[in-house]
């Protein structure tokens, strides 16, 4: 089932506009997809919770959710690493310390989006279950690149289509998508509660 986080009302994808500064070079490591994205930690837990908090508001995950989110979804659970802590302005501290883990300490990497995929039993199809950039972060191309990464995961673990749901005026969202190559697959009204409709999409990756 898709989450409600990839279409929130909060339109978590606004003004990533940025195509040029998206494009990726090769990645560092095994585990990078693009320069910045990195499978998840059991450390990134509290950080990881404040940016949910700060990209979906009142629908963010409460951290048990995110807890076994990442249990169970760890693979295809992608974060971005922004600048360090230090001058980068005000609520850095928010949400540390919170639930197991330590999060980053002051001026080491911080946490500005995720991608979260959740596979079918048999593997072969996928559902985009979160994707969001920190506001301020926003217009830089990090929701871009954050998708193309988890796409390539996806690809990489033999999934043969993927399907998100996306709130219907979330435009910044739908064009993202297009993009990509995503093709709409139907309106379902109320899909996640009276007057929560969402606009279905799908992508074939082989």
């Amino acid at each position: 089932m898709a989450s409600a986080h990839e279409g929130s009302a909060m339109n978590p994808l606004s003004d990533d506009s940025d195509h040029t500064s998206c494009r990726t070079a090769a990645p560092r490591t095994g585990e990078r997809y693009a320069p910045g994205v990195r499978e998840v930690a059991e450390g990134d837990l509290p950080q990881l919770l404040r940016l949910d908090r700060a990209v979906f508001q009142g629908a963010a995950y409460p951290f048990f959710v995110m807890r076994q989110l990442f249990d169970v979804h760890r693979e295809h659970l992608l974060v971005l690493e922004g600048p360090g802590d230090e001058g980068c302005g005000e609520g850095r501290g928010e949400g540390y310390g919170e639930g197991p883990g330590k999060g980053t300490a002051p001026g080491g990497p911080r946490l500005v989006g995720y991608v979260l995929a959740g596979v079918v039993p048999g593997g072969k199809d996928a559902w985009i279950l979160g994707l969001g950039v920190e506001p301020a972060e926003r217009g830089h191309g990090h929701g871009r690149r954050l998708l193309r990464a988890g796409l390539a995961r996806l690809t990489d673990h033999g999934v043969g289509e993927v399907r998100l749901s996306v709130e219907p005026a979330n435009h910044a969202a739908i064009r993202l998508y297009r993009s990509f190559g995503f093709t709409e697959a139907g309106r379902r009204d109320d899909y996640f509660g009276p007057q929560e409709d969402r606009l279905l999409m799908s992508l074939l990756l082989h």
